[in-house]
């Protein structure tokens, strides 16, 4: 039996195929090494044009579960897991804005695309505008959702952020804190529904490498603090949607921003990038993508894909 277990995993490391051992993910995963970091990832292998969703702080490509099976049966959808997240390789991450564009971009040499449309949340938006700027020849269309690096903050805010979020406050999380903060995300909590995340968050701890994934949280949040893209929005040319839940209530930060709304960091992305069109998604907080799939993919449907 040892010996079949160890053949088995030889032929999962050979083949690019990894194990489904957290709940919410897909039943197919790939893996595959980009700059030193075994990314796993999801392929839906059908045809059509390919479009890359990418994750926010904290989560990992099971996030999209709800978006997964209403884009793939028109093209050809790819979620990776970041480096630090999920799945992939957490060590040594340093988990900045331009260091994920950057890979993600070597990601896709990796898998011979030239140009894709990408779909950020919240870090991942800000992820994929830095992308847009760093590697502009890579993106044909750009959708961010409730993305981070719009709202700013001051050095004294910033600096209180990072306090906030270091690897030792992340791994000790008491459970009903963190079970606080995920429905936060969310403008009405459903357990049926969500509660999914709470299990994983489980399984996560559980894991070997969740001190490490706790580190690379603390990293990315400095990253994103340190690196906003808003003052350069102007140089983002590509077609672009922003799309906020009207009822997001992590951005704006309340704590910073009391008197702001997710209508008002919406304005300032139109505002200040020159092809873009925005939308407010009732009925949706922080992580609209579960909350109203049906209506985002819609809005992203519409948007990639124009009516001739």
């Amino acid at each position: 039996m040892k010996l079949i277990g160890f053949l088995l995993m030889m032929l999962l490391t050979i083949t690019g195929a990894v194990a489904q051992p957290l709940v919410g993910y897909p039943a197919s995963l790939d893996t595959i090494e980009v700059q030193g970091y075994q990314m796993v990832y999801h392929d839906s292998g059908t045809f059509g044009p390919p479009v890359v969703l990418v994750h926010g702080l904290g989560t990992n490509l099971s996030i999209w579960r709800e978006v997964l099976p209403r884009l793939s049966p028109e093209v050809r959808v790819l979620a990776p897991d970041l480096p630090g997240f999920g799945l992939s390789d957490k060590h040594d991450v340093p988990a900045t804005p331009s260091f994920y564009a950057d890979v993600l971009a070597a990601w896709l040499d990796t898998l011979g695309l030239a140009q894709v449309d990408v779909v950020g949340l919240s870090m991942g938006g800000q992820v994929a505008l830095m992308m847009a700027l760093r590697h502009p020849d890579r993106i044909r269309r750009l959708v961010v959702a409730a993305p981070a690096g719009i709202e700013t903050f001051t050095p004294e805010a910033a600096a209180q952020l990072k306090a906030l979020f270091t690897a030792d406050a992340i791994a000790a999380m008491p459970p009903a804190l963190y079970a606080q903060n995920v429905q936060r995300n969310f403008a009405r909590w459903d357990p049926e529904r969500y509660g999914w995340l709470l299990t994983q968050r489980e399984q996560m701890q559980q894991r070997p490498d969740f001190r490490a994934y706790a580190g690379a949280n603390a990293r990315a949040v400095a990253g994103m603090l340190d690196e906003p893209v808003f003052e350069y929005l102007p140089r983002v040319p590509h077609p672009a949607l922003v799309v906020f839940g009207e009822d997001d209530q992590l951005i704006p930060n309340r704590f910073f921003r009391p008197s702001e709304t997710p209508a008002d960091v919406l304005q300032r992305a139109l505002d200040r990038l020159p092809n873009a069109e925005g939308v407010l998604l009732p009925g949706a907080g922080h992580l609209l993508v579960l909350e109203q799939p049906e209506a985002f993919v819609a809005q992203v449907r519409r948007f990639l894909w124009p009516a001739d």
